[in-house]
Parts: C-alpha cells; structure tokens; sequence
C-alpha cells in the first residue's frame, strides 16, 4: 500500500509540470495559429485569406525574415545580438495555401504577407520547445488606398531588404522583389 501511495505522488509531481508546460504552450499563440506538439518548431504551413470575404488570397509573396542568435558581447557588453537573413516565398498557391521550412539554428522569425490591394500582414513568433509544426492563418486586410499603402508600409520593407547585404538575400529573389516594386510603381504613380 506504501509503495502505491509513493506511486501516485510520483505520478501526481511528473503531471503537474508537464500540464504547466502544455498550458503555457497553448497560451502563447493566438486562435489563427495551430501547433503540433515536437522538439522544437521546423515548419510553418497555413492559408492567406481575405478577412471580409474570407476568400483565399494566392497571387502574393511572403518575405521571410529569420533571425540567429550571436551571444558573443557587442561593444556596449550587451549579449544577445541576432543576426538577420531573409528570404522570399514566392510559392503561394491560388487557394491560398503555403508551406516554409526554417533553419533550425534560427530562433525568431519575421513573416512579412504582400499582396497588391491589402495591407501587409505581419506575424512574429520566437521558436519554443515542444513546440512542433505551425499552422497559421493570415487573414489580410484590404487596404482602403492602395497607392498609400505602397508607398509608406510596401516601398520601404522592399527597399530595405535590397538595399541592406545583411539580409542575404538571393540574387533571383533580389530581381523579383525590384521588378514587382517597380512595375507596382508604375501602375500606381506613372513612375519606376
């Protein structure tokens, strides 16, 4: 009988952490996000979709922004500097749906939806443990003045990922994003 009374203790002080743990987990994220339980978060899947008519959204681009730990001090002493890569994901599919792989070493992201005629839509979240697959759900918001939009929110996170060699970004994805700002330009102001 001791020894079952040691058992369900035991048992009892292992289920409470590991229910705290879950708990926490599942408050992190909002209701957009969905998550499976694994080591650490390696793939992000979801749907871009118009938040009034709930429509999928598949002729834009996700700008991907991931960022690596350097615990090494900066001048100032201050640890934890992160080093930033970016990337494109121009593989967004007519119903909406994407689907990304991120580094492993990477601890933070920076998910940044374009699509002509919304505002861009952003979503951060910093890789946890026990935290498996995402599934989020990007709900856009159609822009009430579009050439606004472009020109004060699009036109510099463009211009900062071209213009920045920090980001690493690749050369095809370079030609991309600056033939689509321009041809955005023109379209909107007659001008490239």
């Amino acid at each position: 009988m001791k020894n079952r009374k040691f058992l369900l203790l035991k048992t009892t002080l292992l289920q409470s952490p590991l229910c705290l743990v879950i708990g926490s987990l599942i408050g992190c994220y909002s209701t957009a996000l969905n998550f499976d339980l694994g080591w650490t978060t390696r793939r992000v899947s979801g749907q871009v979709e118009d938040v009034v008519s709930r429509e999928p959204v598949g002729n834009g681009f996700i700008i991907v922004k991931e960022f690596y730990g350097n615990f090494a001090a900066n001048e100032a002493s201050e640890a934890g500097n992160f080093i930033p890569r970016a990337r494109l994901l121009r593989s967004l599919k007519k119903d909406g749906s994407f689907e990304m792989d991120f580094d492993w070493r990477a601890s933070q992201f920076n998910l940044n939806f374009v699509e002509q005629g919304y505002e861009v839509h952003r979503f951060n979240f910093h890789r946890q443990l026990g935290v498996g697959n995402l599934h989020y759900v990007a709900k856009m918001v159609p822009s009430s003045n579009w050439a606004d939009e472009l020109a004060l929110s699009v036109t510099p996170l463009i211009q900062n990922l071209l213009l920045e060699p920090g980001y690493r970004l690749t050369e095809p994805d370079q030609l991309f994003l600056g033939e689509w700002l321009a041809k955005q330009r023109q379209e909107n102001f007659g001008t490239e």
